[in-house]
């Protein structure tokens, strides 16, 4: 969800030949807090590293972020707050995606595999072989890589988690009990959906799935199953 695309392009990796998110959404305001910081410890960006449990009070899944991990948190921050994993369940592409704390551990054999694969592409964009042979070998390849990006991405929004590009935060993928402000989670249906957000700038996208902006460049995505709210999901814009 793991910058510069959109979460519909992550979802079209065979056409695009990109990794990313992009979520779209408006969500009410959710109150902002600052999390508590260690004494003494900086992080990447010479912020304050904060304390392995955070003081602040935990924010509902919304527009400022979520649990401690607000919107503007640098990744070594992130990490110290204890909301997830220590180490990424995927790194390819320039992303480092971590699952929450109690979810999906990394697994060194397909990460592995996937940066094997994510070379491959980069040779297969620069082949220059006009062969049918090679040519055909090079379709293989990205059909191969854009089902492996669909299958981390869904595997990404299923469990929840971050995504940081280069340090950064990039997407937020909230886990199954997550909820927003107003209530919404996973499992709600699409009057509940409409009802907290449509006067908020909430629409329907074209794959399906409801987006609003959420300000400070960022858009928050409802993914639906049928009339179910099935994944919810903030990030970036491109």
């Amino acid at each position: 969800m793991i910058k510069g695309e959109t979460h519909t392009s992550w979802r079209r990796r065979a056409l695009l030949g990109t990794l990313g998110f992009a979520m779209a959404g408006t969500l009410a305001a959710a109150c902002t807090t600052t999390p508590a910081a260690e004494a003494g410890g900086t992080g990447a960006s010479g912020a304050p590293v904060l304390a392995p449990v955070a003081a602040s009070a935990p924010l509902p899944f919304g527009p400022d972020g979520f649990g401690h991990l607000t919107v503007d948190i640098g990744e070594e921050d992130a990490l110290a707050t204890g909301d997830l994993h220590p180490d990424p369940i995927s790194t390819v592409q320039n992303k480092n995606v971590y699952s929450f704390a109690g979810g999906p551990a990394p697994d060194p054999v397909k990460m592995a595999e996937d940066l094997k694969l994510e070379d491959e592409v980069a040779k297969a964009d620069n082949h220059t072989s006009t062969s049918a042979d090679a040519n055909a070998n090079a379709a293989q390849i990205y059909a191969d890589s854009a089902r492996r990006t669909l299958e981390r991405l869904e595997a990404f929004l299923d469990a929840g988690g971050a995504a940081f590009r280069r340090g950064t935060l990039d997407t937020l993928a909230a886990p199954k009990d997550a909820a927003t402000a107003e209530g919404i989670k996973r499992g709600s249906k699409r009057a509940e959906l409409l009802a907290a957000y449509e006067n908020r700038g909430l629409a329907k996208a074209s794959d399906g799935s409801y987006r609003m902006p959420a300000g400070r460049g960022w858009t928050i995505t409802f993914d639906m199953d049928g009339d179910t709210v099935k994944y919810m999901s903030l990030a970036k814009k491109a």
